[in-house]
């Protein structure tokens, strides 16, 4: 026996005779220094990860119901990290005549959709730019008008005739009084649903982005923003609700966009990009990827999950802004970077969770089939373990320190509280521990280290046992395996992985 060995063992043997032998309350003992075992040589940036809580959504539907139809299940459920479907769709379409509500028009896709283990998220507007249907012409219901509420026909900041669509004034109150009524019925009837992701604040401007370019061309006031706000804080209790960016720079104040910010921030609600690769934006904010607002983001990402939208892909194609075409914008503006590097650069400043693509699902993947692997992975968190320490030995009946150290090499921290476990096998009995919860805090860009004492049960048998760690998401009342990035070869079957060794005395014949 080395000479250390000795010292700590005759250390071990007093404190145990202190404590007393039979004691059912494992020992605190002086430990054996803690040896660092490097994981590195298992990283897998390569692999790709589809874990809870982040990932990729699809429009559909987008405005009109049929709009980025689904041509086949499999075209969804084959797509590498697919989390949720994202419902964007007129008032009008749900509530056709007053308090009479077809919830059928969005219910068949939620029952098809969740029955696959899918979420859904919604944004419901009060404003489209069509008119090839009623429901768009009129996407705050025209019972409304009829019912004296005021507004106007507008096109590109200038009234039209009544064959346009028609733009309800955001303030009046008789528009204001039927919106609240839907907005309770819809809260009531989604809003503590399981599968929700998240409800979109679209009760304002275009599409429900917050601003008129395409009606009016009104500033909506900030009072009539932060109203539009808080009627959806009262209703949804448990759905988190994001908003556009364009909802707050919309306003010209900038003092006014700090505090409707501000506002937002402080109600726990979070932010999405409608806009990225827009035509328009390149010539102005190509140096930030077509991101106009980061600022909002960098505050948001630390607390609540941001969303990123991507322009709709056939037009950034027909546009020839994703392959850089000489005759784009992108070319023009872009010094050189594609469409894919335009995401990745637009992921890194909107630190999203969530990533759309407006468009057909198959075409998007067969365009881009490792690039959607790639970004699936850096969206939201991705964790690398990095080292573990352990004693150089364990006693059954004591406790010992564990630390581990862990990189983000995510955009986002995750905003679950994943159980990190700890696991010794051996070849007659095992043992699970829990060392810490992944939170807020494990944001990138920095070591995150986790340490605690691992107590182990005095009736664990001698010998040698793999270490195995794992993370774990509880929320939905079962188990799920977070995928950390080490190899395959390193994960077993239940989600943990095959991390180190170490040797396990028992009280009664340490070694």
């Amino acid at each position: 026996m080395k000479p250390n060995a000795a010292s700590w063992l005759v250390a071990l043997l007093a404190a145990l005779a202190t404590a007393g032998f039979g004691a059912q309350t494992p020992a605190v003992v002086p430990a054996p220094p803690l040896v660092a075992h490097d994981l590195t040589a298992w990283h897998d940036a390569g692999r790709v990860l589809v874990n809870p809580h982040k990932g990729w959504y699809h429009h559909y539907p987008d405005n009109n119901p049929n709009k980025y139809l689904i041509a086949r299940d499999a075209d969804l459920l084959e797509f590498p990290g697919m989390d949720h479907v994202y419902i964007r769709l007129a008032w009008s379409y749900l509530e056709p005549k007053e308090g009479q509500f077809d919830w059928a028009v969005i219910d068949r896709i939620i029952q098809q959709w969740t029955a696959h283990g899918l979420g859904i998220s919604f944004r419901i507007s009060c404003k489209e730019t069509s008119t090839d249907r009623i429901e768009q012409q009129y996407a705050t219901p025209h019972w409304v008008m009829a019912a004296g509420a005021k507004g106007g026909y507008y096109r590109r900041g200038e009234l039209v005739g009544p064959d346009g669509p028609w733009e309800p004034l955001f303030d009046d109150p008789i528009f204001l009084g039927k919106l609240e009524r839907f907005l309770a019925a819809f809260a009531a009837r989604y809003d503590r649903q399981p599968w929700v992701r998240y409800v979109d604040i679209g009760s304002i401007g275009d599409w429900g982005e917050g601003h008129t370019s395409s009606g009016s061309g009104k500033v909506l006031s900030l009072a009539v923003r932060k109203l539009h706000v808080d009627l959806h804080l009262k209703y949804f209790k448990r759905a988190p609700l994001v908003i556009s960016d364009d909802y707050v720079y919309a306003l010209k104040d900038p003092a006014e966009r700090e505090r409707l910010h501000r506002h937002i921030l402080a109600n726990g609600i979070s932010y999405r990009d409608d806009s990225i690769m827009v035509n328009g934006y390149f010539a102005r904010t190509s140096d930030q990827f077509t991101v106009r607002s980061p600022e909002y983001f960098a505050d948001a990402y630390r607390v609540t999950p941001t969303v990123f939208e991507l322009e709709h892909y056939g037009k950034v194609k027909q546009l020839g802004n994703w392959e850089v075409r000489p005759d784009s914008p992108a070319a023009k503006f872009g010094r050189g970077k594609s469409g894919p590097d335009f995401f990745r650069g637009a992921l890194e400043l909107l630190h999203a969770t969530y990533l759309g693509y407006h468009g057909d699902a198959r075409e998007w993947l067969n365009d881009n089939p490792v690039l959607t692997g790639e970004l699936l992975n850096r969206c939201g968190y991705w964790i690398f373990p990095v080292t573990i320490d352990l004693p150089t030995a364990l006693v059954a009946g004591t406790t010992a320190p564990v630390r581990l150290t862990i990189e983000n090499r995510g955009v986002a921290p995750p905003y679950q509280p994943y159980e990190l476990r700890v696991r010794l096998a051996g070849d007659h009995a095992s043992h699970i521990a829990v060392l810490g919860r992944a939170d807020k805090s494990w944001l990138p860009g920095a070591p995150i280290v986790v340490q605690n004492q691992l107590s182990l049960p005095s009736d664990l048998k001698s010998g040698r046992y793999t270490v195995s760690m794992g993370l774990f998401d509880s929320s939905s009342g079962k188990d799920r395996p977070v995928e950390l990035a080490l190899q395959a070869t390193r994960r077993e079957l239940d989600g943990f992985y095959r991390v180190s060794a170490v040797e396990v005395s028992s009280i009664a014949n340490p070694k």
